[in-house]
């Protein structure tokens, strides 16, 4: 499986995320800091053996093609990290310099990273949908699980599931408005809250048995 994003956000709105995610009864997680989250790595390029051959569509209609873990290495995450990277605050010994959006066609671009982060929710849940793609193994065995007891836990768990998708399709819709409104500081507190989506759906469904901060072993999930 990919890299996960570290957890990372404004101190105050880390609040506001984890009353989000924990109304549904789902534990977001994390800390907080004044970093936006970033890529452990760049992704990955690979080539397939053999071109990949078009799926049918199934009785709904739906072509579920690509995995869970290729639409949130293809879709997810770059909208993710283009938000989270698009506001930020750098100290330096001359003063503090502030980056964000400036003109029409930065607010504009941002905007339509918002409506594709929006919409992705929407690809995360449909159903037929596998965890990863076939032959995948984690590449934490020690820390995550392997994709087929993901996807075990996903169908026994899938209003769970949903609802995190749901978490998260709010949180890029409090991004949405902020950037409509133009509001950095409400594109940044956004960031905090989809941080906060992606790492409660994380610790449900890909290491639920990671021990977080400040719990004792005895705590951990089992």
């Amino acid at each position: 499986m990919s890299a996960r994003s570290s957890s990372a956000s404004r101190v105050l709105k880390t609040a506001t995320s984890f009353a989000i995610v924990t109304a549904l009864g789902l534990f977001a997680g994390g800390a907080a800091n004044s970093q936006p989250p970033a890529l452990k790595e760049p992704p990955k390029v690979t080539r397939p053996a053999k071109p990949v051959a078009s799926m049918k569509p199934d009785a709904q209609g739906f072509i579920p093609q690509f995995s869970i873990e290729e639409i949130m290495e293809s879709i997810v995450m770059p909208a993710a990290q283009i938000i989270w990277d698009s506001v930020a605050v750098d100290v330096t010994e001359k003063g503090t310099i502030e980056k964000g959006p400036v003109t029409d066609e930065d607010w504009a671009k941002l905007r339509w990273t918002a409506v594709t982060l929006a919409e992705s929710t929407n690809l995360l849940v449909v159903p037929g949908r596998r965890a990863a793609p076939p032959g995948a193994k984690s590449e934490n065995p020690d820390s995550e699980l392997e994709p087929e007891q993901i996807q075990a836990l996903i169908a026994k768990n899938r209003p769970a599931f949903v609802a995190h998708a749901h978490v998260l399709h709010e949180a890029a819709m409090e991004a949405l408005r902020a950037i409509d409104a133009r509001k950095t500081d409400g594109i940044s507190d956004a960031g905090g809250t989809i941080d906060a989506a992606c790492e409660g759906c994380h610790l449900q469904f890909w290491y639920p048995n990671q021990q977080l901060p400040d719990q004792k072993p005895s705590e951990q999930k089992k």
